[in-house]
């Protein structure tokens, strides 16, 4: 009965361990709100996928793991509305096959200034 209870509590380690490390492996981006104005919708296009932020606080961010496997080259295309009807569109940033840890990292700003880097 030891056997068993050492290899379930193993098994069920080893899957902890996989399921944590693949936040570090996956790639990311993250939506900074350091604006005056609460985002109301946030939203990324990557080349052959979506992702929704939802509505995110003054002060607060957002962030999003997507595929290692991109099919397709090609440009982040954010989408971000504001609570007072503002809407600002755009491209930054380059995405390929592949990018482990990958981190970016999209920062609105105050007068709907829009900051993207790398991390």
């Amino acid at each position: 009965m030891k056997l068993l209870y050492k290899t379930v509590f193993s098994l069920l380690t080893l899957l902890i361990v996989i399921y944590y490390s693949s936040f570090y492996v996956l790639p990311s981006i993250s939506i900074v709100n350091s604006s005056t104005v609460g985002i109301a919708q946030a939203e990324v296009d990557l080349p052959a996928s979506h992702l929704d932020f939802g509505s995110i606080a003054i002060g607060s961010s957002n962030a999003l793991h997507y595929s290692l496997t991109q099919p397709k080259d090609g440009v982040y295309s954010y989408t971000i509305k504001f609570t007072d009807s503002v809407e600002i569109t755009g491209s930054c940033g380059y995405v390929t096959d592949n990018e482990f840890n990958k981190r970016v990292v999209i920062t609105v700003e105050t007068d709907y200034q829009i900051r993207c880097e790398r991390q």
